[in-house]
């Protein structure tokens, strides 16, 4: 029987809409899946008030854990666990030095903090799409004290996105070069794909953080997962411009860092 025109019509969209579900389509996680995601920062911080002026230079590795304990189609749910902390801060001409391995100075209130920090576990539930549906997470560190220290702090929260993935979809129809944004209320972020292939695409982004104490300008790059959505590397670096506040007392800051990130299932 021969088709007539509108016939092949729709059969085309249909074929296209297949088509594109299947380029979208992520196989997500399976039960007792490990993934070790290692988080090396270097930032250096000025600090100033008036004619007093303050240098804060840190190097800190953070080591976590994301084991899946229950998937389904609909999402995941994961224990994250912090495995270990490093942590160099250099201020004022004395150095500070935290290792998880070892004994944390108890006169040391940086270090007994950071110390708290370590095999505490978050667990965390996922929709398909990586956004946090609920979680059960042990009681969050000083924000000033890990901005001092120069770790960043996981963003854990009901809506957010997994650190751990992106927070769009990955399609295999992308195409080198194509381009676009996301725009919130306090950022804006502008990507563009690099480079793509069957298991992994890499893309670029630059970033804008407005609104907040510090405002950012960030530039970085991601290889990711295309089955997963898991975040394999990520390389970024950030000029931070605002204030901060140390021991009650309000500064002007500015803070450049660089973050180089990886990832490997266990």
């Amino acid at each position: 029987m021969k088709s007539t025109p509108i016939e092949l019509k729709y059969i085309l969209v249909l074929v296209l809409a297949f088509a594109s579900g299947v380029s979208c389509a992520q196989v997500r996680f399976k039960q007792g899946d490990e993934f070790q995601r290692q988080i090396v920062i270097k930032s250096n911080c000025v600090l100033q008030r008036g004619s007093q002026t303050l240098h804060v230079g840190s190097v800190s590795t953070v080591v976590k854990t994301y084991k899946v304990t229950d998937a389904s189609d609909k999402g995941a749910s994961f224990i994250i666990t912090i495995d270990k902390l490093i942590d160099t801060i250099n201020a004022m001409n004395q150095n500070l030095v935290y290792h998880s391995g070892k004994h944390a100075d108890p006169n040391s209130v940086i270090q007994m903090s950071l110390q708290k920090m370590v095999n505490n576990q978050s667990i965390v539930s996922i929709n398909s799409k990586g956004e946090i549906l609920n979680l059960k997470r042990p009681v969050v560190v000083n924000d000033t004290l890990l901005s001092f220290a120069g770790i960043q702090s996981e963003h854990l929260s009901p809506g957010a996105t997994l650190q751990l993935m992106v927070d769009f979809p990955i399609s295999l129809t992308l195409k080198k070069g194509y381009s676009w944004k996301i725009t919130t209320s306090s950022a804006e972020t502008s990507y563009t794909v690099y480079a793509i292939n069957g298991p992994t695409t890499v893309i670029t982004y630059k970033t804008t953080v407005l609104g907040g104490s510090l405002n950012s300008r960030i530039n970085g790059s991601i290889l990711i997962d295309n089955n997963t959505g898991v975040i394999l590397k990520r390389y970024s670096q950030s000029v931070s411009t605002g204030y901060e506040m140390v021991n009650g007392i309000v500064y002007t800051a500015t803070r450049r860092t660089a973050v180089t990130e990886i990832c490997n299932r266990k």
